[in-house]
């Protein structure tokens, strides 16, 4: 068992350091006391992987540079693989930052996801797909996935009610931009906007309580 001598109590859960004083132990730390699992391999095992992907992606980036710079074309399709690389990554490095609360993460994929559109739209001479097509279609995943979540974690409305509220109004947003004219294309933001109108109109019906006590609580009524 591990003893402190500057505190003078014995650690049962086997520790580096003492929990009240950060000191050095004694003793040898015995594998049978030990209480709760220790997640720091796990989480290092994580930050690792996730190093090794960081270094896998630079290197795609560069050797795509290299082999476009060797190989002289009319069109610098290097600079298409890097920018597709710096998307995957940074939707990855989100993820793993909100990995912890899987509905935050959704919202934030979801934003993310119309800014690569967007980018990916204007790099390639912009057609107006990724507002016309790619962000209704993106807003209208959101919904089962967020549903999945719920049900399989069997959370409570006030836990996930004001990602659902984010959502609908992000859809109800594509309805209003077909009305003021930025938008042309009509059955994917109509279809976006009725869906989005459908569900705020449950969770309204169905969840009123919880419904209007989260949108006071946003607006600090």
């Amino acid at each position: 068992m591990q003893y402190c001598k500057r505190c003078k109590v014995r650690i049962v859960n086997p520790s580096r350091r003492c929990p009240l004083c950060q000191g050095s132990l004694d003793g040898e730390a015995e594998p049978d006391g030990e209480l709760f699992p220790d997640v720091t391999r796990t989480t290092s095992s994580i930050e690792f992987g996730f190093k090794v992907f960081t270094f896998v992606c630079v290197t795609l980036v560069v050797v795509g540079c290299a082999v476009n710079l060797i190989f002289m074309t009319q069109v610098f399709w290097g600079g298409f693989v890097a920018a597709a690389v710096g998307c995957m990554w940074i939707l990855t490095a989100v993820g793993f930052l909100k990995r912890r609360s899987l509905l935050k993460n959704t919202l934030w994929q979801m934003v993310l996801l119309w800014g690569v559109f967007l980018l990916w739209d204007f790099l390639t001479g912009y057609r107006g797909w990724a507002i016309e097509y790619a962000i209704p279609i993106v807003i209208l995943l959101v919904f089962p996935i967020l549903t999945a979540m719920v049900k399989i974690m069997k959370l409570p409305a006030a836990y996930y009610m004001i990602y659902y509220i984010l959502a609908c109004s992000a859809g109800l947003l594509q309805m209003l931009l077909l009305v003021t004219g930025w938008l042309t294309m009509r059955i994917p933001c109509v279809i976006c906007g009725a869906v989005s109108a459908l569900i705020l109109a449950g969770l309204i019906i169905f969840q009123r309580r919880h419904f209007w006590e989260e949108i006071k609580k946003k607006v600090h009524m």
